[in-house]
């Protein structure tokens, strides 16, 4: 008998397009799955679109619990599901997204092939409003590298164990943007063992009513607080290589103070560009490639770290 996968979806003002999201996960072929609905404050009528569609497609193979959550924020609302998640195996997904058919057994399929797994990967194909498309490939190699370059595990792109989740922390409710990228470092900090399906499993949908927003200013200070909570997961830790992985937080912040002047906002990017000069004083090539990232990004250049990634 096919043991329970769970998924957990937190949905913030997605009334008009939630469904898409559902009737794709409705659409796995893997049986028995738990899915689990956060509603996080919606101002629309959401909560009520989420318990018309448990109504109509609940199953005894496909379970649905649609939970409320109050505090703000996707990690609060993930957390929320997490409470209910009594499956060994669950993957987090986003509200404005789609799973193809497949994806979730071929996770299970994975995890049974790979005992000691503690993390399953998948490619994802991004969709632009403009209608181009982009697809993200699950970078190996130094994983935790790649992560903080490119937030590898980002939260449509992976399956856990439940029980390796909970013991890395798992969201934190202070994080509300950047907060698959804090919890993807947290968990490759815990040394998983981590299996990359090579396969594309998810489509993820740019949407101009992201929560993450289409540019960096309008949520400036919540940026900073997944970039100061790394530094101090990292800091904590007993990584051998913590000096570069600090490094590469220093990068990630001269990137948003470059993206801070490109918007037009110097008043933001200043203290920021300090902060990560201050951190470089006793660091020669630090000084050195930070500037040249923060004025190589600031005009619209692309692609720094294929750069500077030998050095870091």
């Amino acid at each position: 008998m096919n043991k329970t996968f769970s998924i957990v979806i937190p949905v913030y003002n997605r009334a008009a397009i939630v469904a898409n999201t559902l009737n794709s996960i409705a659409k796995q072929t893997y049986r028995p799955i738990h899915l689990i609905l956060v509603d996080n404050n919606s101002s629309d009528n959401s909560l009520e679109i989420l318990n018309q569609w448990k109504n109509a497609n609940e199953t005894d193979d496909f379970t649905v619990t649609v939970a409320t959550e109050s505090l703000p924020g996707a990690a609060a609302a993930r957390n929320k599901g997490l409470h209910y998640v009594d499956s060994n195996l669950l993957a987090f997904f986003d509200s404005d997204d789609t799973m193809r058919p497949t994806a979730i057994a071929d996770y299970v399929e994975a995890f049974t092939e790979n005992p000691k797994a503690d993390i399953v990967c998948c490619n994802a194909l991004y969709h632009f409003i403009n209608g181009k498309t982009r697809l993200f490939h699950f970078r190996n190699g130094d994983i935790l590298r790649n992560h903080i370059y490119h937030d590898t595990l980002r939260t449509q792109g992976y399956a856990v164990c439940t029980s390796f989740f909970k013991k890395c922390g798992a969201w934190d409710d202070n994080v509300m943007t950047w907060n698959d990228w804090e919890t993807g470092i947290r968990l490759l900090l815990n040394d998983p063992c981590v299996v990359s399906l090579g396969k594309t499993l998810v489509d993820i949908f740019m949407q101009e009513s992201s929560i993450t927003g289409l540019d960096f200013s309008s949520k400036a200070g919540k940026w900073e607080v997944a970039l100061d909570k790394a530094e101090k997961v990292i800091t904590n830790s007993s990584h051998k290589q913590k000096k570069s992985l600090l490094r590469l937080i220093d990068y990630r912040r001269i990137i948003l103070a470059a993206h801070y002047k490109k918007e037009g906002h110097t008043e933001l990017a200043n203290p920021l560009y300090t902060q990560v000069i201050q951190h470089s004083k006793a660091d020669l090539c630090m000084r050195l490639l930070m500037p040249l990232v923060y004025h190589y990004t600031s005009i619209g250049g692309r692609g720094a770290a294929t750069f500077i990634d030998r050095f870091l």
